[in-house]
């Protein structure tokens, strides 16, 4: 009987096909069974299986596994599997083990692998090796790799070579990179080669590259182009960038358009971007939404020393004081100056003067400050005090001081030095000075002068300077038609020092009627100075009607005519007006200053070169 070969035995010991379990282990994986399938991956491997061998250096790394993956890789590298040394590579850079990645790196780029001679050129950049950097990029740019190109364009320019960088650039460009068209782009527009940066950014907006987009929105809203601005950086915001939500909103802002521009700060919000929470903040407090605009000031604040400023001032006008000089005392800290002028303000208000006065002082170089201190020791008649203020504020060319000043002066009967403050403020064109400095020039006999500072004020309608130019066409210049028409001009505003003399001059231009007409108007408003005159006026008359009557000798018309005696009355008696100023409009509550304005200045806001070199993965 012949003996049989077949035994189970010999099946057991028969070498079991890897494929078969590299395949099981696939599927195992598919089905979420992670632990059976590095188990089935494990013995394909030992088998040979090199793609297993890959497989488990992959599931290895992304566990962090970082030796067993090591394991895993260098196994199938020896094996064959090349990309092995590649993802090692990758997986020592991502650990800042660069000496380790060059060995690996090296074992693929030294058989042409662009993406390894490309990181290579990095890591040696990185390690300060730049004439390797250079090797190895220059190897991976003149194999086409467009991430090489931009690499190497970085490299020149960290050494200034920018024509070198350009060409690298443009290179890139042309295989497509896209970082190398927005460094380019951003080199054209930096050497004002406008023309080729507006045609490189157009080619980024059709690729939505969102930094590209957003700084092709700046050139257009620097040339006042909103629908184009608003283009870019709605193609921008497609991207979620947050420096094109800003301004998208902020453009939206300033046209009004107000649900659009809350849409885009809460978009740049949600970014935590710090101009996106104090715009809308702004936004808030203008529309009177008060708790609003506390929530996204109080959200800024911690970035934006003008947020709790604001934050402080809304505080302020609730007056709730506590937590106004709480804000206002950190913002002061982080170096803000309004805020220790608003500190002052709300100090003053609370009548705490000397405070006002400290904080104040600590804003001395500043104008407001300065007069708001001349107006303190003004208030509390420490005159000397209140001119040292006033001083600092008119050498800076204020014209409230210089007109402070000269009223302070004027009351000192110092008449030449306020003359020299009501002048400059004058010069300014503050009108009222013009009508201090017209009183002044009338009493020192300066009345053609005088003429000039009250034209302007007579025809602003001030009273008092409507008047006086009566008086002086009526008594200095002879000029009765003049006189007239501005005591007329006078009168028609209640004025009774006109009246009286526009009754004066119709009896000095022996124009009877006329002048007890306006006698009569005088009386109506009870003023005993028309009654006087209106009285004399009637004597004169009876004493007329009784010389005709004692002519023709009726009753004792003669008797009584000669009986009569002459008056003695002041016909050329004038009146002046009481001073008076023009009025100027009621002041408001008082509002603490805001800080709505920051400065933005387009031209630096630009995004910069992408200074980051790329590694393949």
């Amino acid at each position: 009987m012949m003996s049989s070969k077949f035994s189970f035995r010999k099946i057991k010991d028969l070498p079991k096909d890897s494929g078969l379990t590299h395949k099981k282990a696939i599927l195992l994986e598919k089905m979420g069974k992670l632990d059976e399938a590095i188990e089935s991956y494990k013995i394909s491997a030992e088998e040979g299986n090199v793609k297993s061998q890959y497989t488990l250096g992959k599931i290895y790394l992304s566990k962090k596994q970082y030796h067993e993956a090591e394991r895993w890789y260098s196994m199938a590298f020896k094996n064959g599997y090349e990309d092995a040394a590649y993802d090692l590579g990758n997986m020592y850079y991502d650990l800042d083990g660069y000496e380790y990645a060059l060995y690996w790196y090296e074992k693929v780029a030294m058989e042409g692998n662009v993406k390894a001679q490309n990181n290579l050129g990095v890591i040696h950049y990185k390690l300060g090796d730049y004439v390797r950097s250079e090797k190895w990029l220059k190897l991976a740019a003149d194999d086409n790799l467009g991430s090489a190109c931009f690499n190497l364009g970085l490299l020149y320019l960290n050494f200034g070579k920018e024509e070198e960088a350009i060409e690298s650039f443009k290179k890139g460009s042309v295989l497509l990179c896209e970082d190398c068209k927005y460094n380019l782009a951003v080199l054209y527009n930096k050497n004002d080669n406008e023309k080729n940066a507006l045609s490189i950014y157009k080619q980024l907006y059709r690729s939505g590259h969102p930094k590209g987009c957003y700084n092709m929105g700046l050139i257009m809203e620097m040339k006042d182009d909103e629908s184009e601005a608003e283009r870019y950086y709605l193609k921008s915001c497609k991207s979620d960038f947050m420096k094109s939500q800003y301004r998208l909103a902020y453009l939206y802002d300033r046209q009004d358009k107000t649900e659009d521009a809350i849409e885009y700060y809460e978009k740049g919000i949600e970014h935590d971007y710090s101009l996106s929470k104090f715009r809308l903040a702004n936004l808030c407090n203008r529309e009177n939404e008060i708790e609003k605009a506390k929530m996204y000031y109080d959200l800024a604040a911690n970035d934006m020393v003008e947020a709790k400023n604001n934050l402080a001032g809304l505080y302020f006008e609730e007056k709730n004081y506590e937590k106004a000089i709480k804000n206002y005392d950190e913002a002061i800290v982080d170096g803000c100056k309004v805020a220790i002028e608003n500190i002052g303000d709300l100090y003053d208000q609370t009548g705490d003067i000397e405070k006002a006065i400290s904080y104040y002082q600590r804003n001395s170089t500043i104008v407001s400050c300065q007069i708001k201190l001349g107006d303190i020791f003004r208030r509390i008649d420490n005159i000397e005090e209140a001119i040292i203020w006033y001083e600092k504020a008119f050498e800076n060319n204020d014209t409230y001081s210089a007109y402070a000043l000269g009223l302070i002066y004027e009351e000192l009967k110092d008449f030449e030095k306020s003359k020299k403050y009501f002048t400059a403020a004058v010069e300014n064109n503050h009108v009222n000075s013009r009508i201090h400095l017209g009183r002044i020039y009338y009493n020192e006999g300066n009345f053609e002068e005088a003429k000039k500072m009250f034209e302007v004020t007579a025809n602003e309608n001030n009273i008092y300077s409507q008047h006086m130019l009566g008086l002086l066409y009526e008594t200095k210049f002879n000029d009765y038609t003049n006189a007239k028409y501005w005591y007329e001009k006078s009168k028609e505003q209640g004025c009774i020092e006109s009246i009286y003399n526009l009754g004066q001059l119709s009896l000095k231009l022996d124009q009877i009627e006329e002048s007890e007409k306006y006698f009569l108007e005088g009386i109506k408003q009870e003023d005993k100075n028309c009654e006087y005159m209106l009285a004399y006026i009637y004597y004169e008359k009876s004493k007329k009607m009784f010389k005709n009557l004692s002519e023709v000798h009726y009753e004792n018309s003669e008797d009584i005519y000669n009986s009569l005696s002459d008056l003695k009355v002041n016909k050329d008696e004038r009146l002046i007006a009481p001073f008076e100023e023009i009025k100027e409009e009621e002041e408001e509550e008082y509002i603490p200053q805001y800080i709505l304005e920051i400065d933005e200045d387009l031209e630096n806001e630009f995004e910069p070169i992408e200074k980051e070199m790329k590694i393949e993965y």
